[in-house]
């Protein structure tokens, strides 16, 4: 739907969660929740409102506001195209100006109609309005943040920045990140990580070392028996 937004997306994940809480054989105490990429601010959103949330997981998430990391995807791409540094700025210039209209509804002048109605969401606007730093300080649950060392979709200081985002609260600062060496945004094995490769990766499966690093932590902080 084109009205969805990441907080309806949020409020779906905390429904999820009360019916596992509900149910017999789930330990209420011990429910995780894991976020890759966009659902990264999902998860943040989720657990800064329910406490029946007990960890997170952010994986392949960014630490930067949307118009940051929107912008930097479009960078990235422009910067490995080698396109001339006229053409470069007037390009980001161009996704400023996209940007600012969908973010205020007004600005759209001169924009085709074909961008402004792949532009003009719901979803994509509450994309570029999460900020992660607006949200972290809300989250007391304990964090992990895993990050692949090649993954080229999220700007690459995004989980240091989520770990000093996650220390810097005044409740629940336990905080860790896991960088998993030659794995890519999909958390699989790579060789750039650039999106131009995906198709052609013999091993489409996440990575054995994400689901232990996750796996493990979540045995560190919800024990058994807790």
């Amino acid at each position: 739907s084109e009205s969805v937004t990441l907080v309806d997306f949020a409020e779906d994940l905390r429904a999820v969660v009360r019916f596992l809480g509900d149910r017999k054989g789930v330990d209420r105490k011990r429910i995780a929740v894991v976020g890759h990429g966009e659902g990264g601010a999902v998860a943040l959103l989720a657990a800064a409102k329910e406490d029946r949330i007990a960890a997170v997981v952010l994986a392949g998430t960014s630490g930067v506001p949307g118009t940051e990391s929107n912008l930097w995807l479009i960078r990235h791409s422009l910067d490995r195209a080698g396109r001339p540094e006229e053409e470069r700025q007037a390009t980001l210039a161009l996704q400023n100006r996209i940007q600012q209209a969908v973010l205020t509804g007004t600005g759209w002048e001169g924009i085709s109609p074909a961008v402004r109605r792949q532009a003009e969401t719901s979803l994509f606007k509450s994309a570029l309005e999460f900020d992660p730093a607006k949200v972290v300080s809300d989250v007391p649950q304990p964090l992990l943040v895993v990050q692949g060392s090649l993954d080229m979709q999220i700007p690459p200081e995004s989980a240091d920045r989520l770990d000093t985002l996650a220390k810097g609260r005044k409740k629940g600062r336990v905080s860790e990140v896991t960088k998993v060496p030659g794995v890519n945004h999909l958390l699989v094995p790579a060789v750039t990580g650039e999106t131009d490769e995906y198709g052609t990766l013999p091993d489409k499966k996440v990575s054995g070392a994400v689901g232990a690093a996750i796996s493990q932590w979540l045995s560190k902080v919800l024990p058994a028996g807790r």
